[in-house]
């Protein structure tokens, strides 16, 4: 396969130039992208590129300037060149030919057809100036790195790693056996790529996407001048082996390995639109070692859960399961059931209760994500369980359309997973409330009103407007409603919204951002009569209700 590298710092251009050619028709791959003509030579330094496709214009270095300097290259004297032009740049276009470009591409009108006849015509020029050798020499590094990264696989999942996948050759078995050999001249950085679950749609069975998430990490390690072997597992699980010289410094190599690794990441998400978490596991030099290291880095990804997502972890970020002994319970049977019966009771104090709860859940540690999303399930199930007991089905929860399966399916972090419960639990909450006063042949005032605040009580509330609610006289509904509830109309209101805050405490929100949800725009009116209500600022009971959810 002939490798091709993109040049130019629109991305939306290389998006188009990588997604419009079926690359593989002309065997053809993207072996990288840059943004500018200095990365793309220091990537030409570093890789073996057959075709560049370049902009004649771009910051620090014009198409012109990069042409001239890759055909000092002894890396870039045979180097095929597309430039892309825009129609006013005939001028730049004719002065490349000077350079030996085989052709220019119109960047107004990148149609497939046309882009197809300039990209076989590169090809063939490419093919008809390599000799013998050369081709050979280029077939030769393609079998070798699906060699590694078969062999690499086989190591760490012997049931993939399969290398009568690949066209062996005895000139390929000796480059492999070779390479191994030399392996004890590096350190080895055994590495997870665990790419989020919202991404399934898009990337399961789309190898080509697939290879673009490969071919982004392989680019920006290899920019760099380091070797890198690398594996897909599964559909959204990417193993990588990075080779580092043993002369670099343990400390020079945790900060260097935390900038690129961090900037593939970044790469990842501007360039492929994925995001999602790299483990990486403690140095080795030993590759008996590497699938343990490829399982503590599998770990060490997943941490992501609690921190989110664009990150790069390492051993000393985590509690690792060697370390830690026994996982903590997520919670106990009493704190769920507590929670299951003030929501069936349509008990307010539920919200406080739910807030217990999700801070005990937030405690565990497991070894998956799949597992630290079992409670929240058993947390579902109860909820369905009650509904049901009522004689209310789960799909007739308005805004609740998946099982508690399918709701689980894509959450990643732990604040996205309590938001949701929240929602579902409020969701529910107000389901049962319809249905206790379904009953009643006329609906009366107060509970109208109080059903009313329930629903509206984060936008601004009256009692003007709770009158036209309920169809009655604001002095009358006033005297109502304390009569019935205990406590004035403001009163309530009040309560409701505090409650509600605190139900929110566990959601990873910002306060203020809590005050906006329940009602208080304004930060400070919001924590004087949060205060006024519980006795103490807001930032105080989430410190208190941490503690207690710390202490069992």
């Amino acid at each position: 396969m002939l490798k091709v590298l993109i040049v130019d710092d629109e991305p939306i251009v290389r998006i188009a130039l990588r997604e419009i050619i079926l690359w593989d028709s002309y065997g053809c791959e993207i072996a990288g992208e840059a943004s500018n003509g200095r990365e793309a030579l220091r990537m030409i330094r570093s890789s073996n590129i057959d075709l560049v496709l370049v902009d004649m214009q771009m910051p620090i270095m014009t198409g012109i300037e990069f042409i001239k300097e890759l055909r000092d290259l002894p890396e870039g004297a045979k180097t095929g060149v597309i430039v892309l032009s825009a129609y006013r740049n005939y001028e730049y276009v004719r002065e490349s030919f000077l350079y030996g470009v085989y052709d220019y591409i119109i960047k107004d009108d990148l149609e497939e057809e046309k882009v197809g006849k300039v990209i076989d015509k590169a090809v063939n020029l490419l093919r008809e100036r390599m000799n013998e050798s050369e081709r050979k020499e280029s077939e030769a590094r393609s079998v070798l790195q699906q060699l590694k990264d078969q062999w690499f696989m086989g190591i760490l999942r012997p049931q993939l790693g399969d290398l009568r996948n690949v066209q062996l050759s005895s000139h390929g078995e000796h480059g492999l056996e070779s390479w191994s050999k030399g392996l004890s001249g590096y350190r080895h950085i055994i590495g997870s790529l665990l790419i989020d679950r919202s991404y399934k749609d898009t990337l399961e069975d789309q190898g080509q996407k697939q290879r673009f998430v490969m071919h982004t990490v392989r680019q920006v390690i290899e920019g760099y001048g380091y070797e890198i072997v690398m594996s897909r597992i599964g559909p959204l699980e990417y193993a990588l082996l990075v080779l580092i010289p043993r002369h670099v410094s343990g400390l020079a190599e945790r900060e260097l390995l935390h900038e690129i690794i961090t900037k593939a990441m970044s790469h990842l998400e501007l360039y492929v639109n994925v995001r999602g978490g790299i483990g990486i596991a403690e140095p080795c030099d030993d590759k008996g070692l590497w699938r343990t290291r490829y399982e503590q880095a599998v770990y060490l990804a997943q941490y992501r859960f609690f921190s989110g997502s664009g990150m790069v972890y390492f051993p000393e970020d985590a509690v690792l399961p060697s370390q830690e002994g026994r996982y903590q319970q997520a919670a106990d049977s009493r704190s769920m059931s507590e929670f299951i019966q003030a929501l069936a009771r349509d008990d307010d104090h539920w919200r406080k209760e739910l807030s217990v709860l999700l801070g005990q859940f937030s405690l565990s540690r497991r070894a998956t994500i799949d597992q630290m999303l079992d409670p929240y399930r058993s947390l579902l199930q109860e909820m369905n369980t009650m509904l049901y007991s009522k004689g209310i089905a789960w799909s007739s929860v308005k805004g609740v359309e998946l099982s508690a399966s399918q709701l689980l399916s894509k959450i990643d972090s732990l604040q996205e997973v309590n938001q949701q419960m929240i929602e579902i639990a409020e969701r529910a909450a107000a389901t049962v409330f319809s249905a206790k006063y379904a009953l009643d042949t006329v609906e009366r005032p107060v509970e109208k009103v109080r059903r009313w605040i329930q629903v509206h009580y984060h936008e601004p509330i009256s009692l003007t407007l709770a009158s036209e609610e309920a169809g009655i006289s604001e002095t009358y509904l006033s005297k109502l409603f304390s009569k019935e509830m205990g406590e004035t109309f403001v009163e309530y209101v009040t309560r409701i919204r505090i409650e509600k805050a605190i139900g929110m405490m566990h959601s990873g929100m910002k306060l203020y951002e809590i005050g906006e949800k329940v009602g208080y725009p304004n930060q400070g009116h919001f924590t004087k009569v949060f205060k006024k209500v519980t006795g103490i600022a807001p930032a105080e009971y989430r410190e208190q209700l941490q503690q207690e959810i710390e202490e069992g």
